[in-house]
Order: structure tokens, then C-alpha cells, then sequence
């Protein structure tokens, strides 16, 4: 699942870059280095996540929903409330049987 997780964070990060665009952090060197980090990902990453994807686009889809919904909820936490995600993060690995009891997750079919 390691390779799953890099192909897809990979892709997240091609996707959210690209949005750096046309802002004023999209500059000279940075925009160099972006636009050769972008290609760099893209050639390496693109074969592997077309796979994925192919296989089973529902999967990829909730993962990369995933991911993004915990950046953006993150990204807009002070940091107090970052200390105490942290800590609820800590407290799930410490006892993840508890957590998976009693609190329901569910993959959404994504509507085509």
C-alpha cells in the first residue's frame, strides 16, 4: 500500500501545484523548480496512477478525496488545534481497534 499512497499523494501534489499558477508565489526559480518537480512526477508517477485508476477508479477517488479533505482541514487549523489533532492522531495508533468499534467509516460510490 506504500506504492498506492506515494503514486496518489504524488498526484494530489501535481494537482495542487498547478494551482499555484498565476499567483504571486508562482516566480522565477520557484516556478522553475515546480515545472521541473511537475514533469519529474508526472513522468514516473502517470503509467502507475493510470493503473490504479483503471483498476478501480472508486478507490482512487476516496483516497485522493481523503487526503485532501485532512490537508484542507489541516491547512485552516490554528495551532492549538493542530497540537490537539496530534494528540487524537496518537491516541488512534495507540488503540486503533477501539476507534475502527466505535466510529463508522465508509468508501462513497462515486456517481459516474
Amino acid at each position: 500500500m506504500d506504492v498506492v499512497k506515494s503514486i496518489i499523494l504524488s498526484q494530489l501534489l501535481l494537482e495542487n501545484n498547478e494551482e499555484l499558477k498565476g499567483t504571486k508565489f508562482y516566480r522565477q526559480e520557484l516556478k522553475r523548480d515546480l515545472n521541473k518537480i511537475i514533469g519529474s512526477l508526472d513522468k514516473y508517477s502517470r503509467e502507475y496512477y493510470d493503473t490504479l485508476y483503471n483498476n478501480d477508479n472508486d478507490m482512487v477517488n476516496n483516497i485522493m478525496n481523503r487526503i485532501e479533505a485532512i490537508t484542507m482541514k489541516l491547512s485552516s487549523s490554528t495551532i492549538e488545534d493542530l497540537i490537539l489533532i496530534d494528540a487524537v492522531i496518537d491516541k488512534y495508533n495507540e488503540n486503533k481497534e477501539w476507534f475502527k468499534k466505535h466510529e463508522q467509516v465508509e468508501f462513497l460510490k462515486i456517481n459516474q
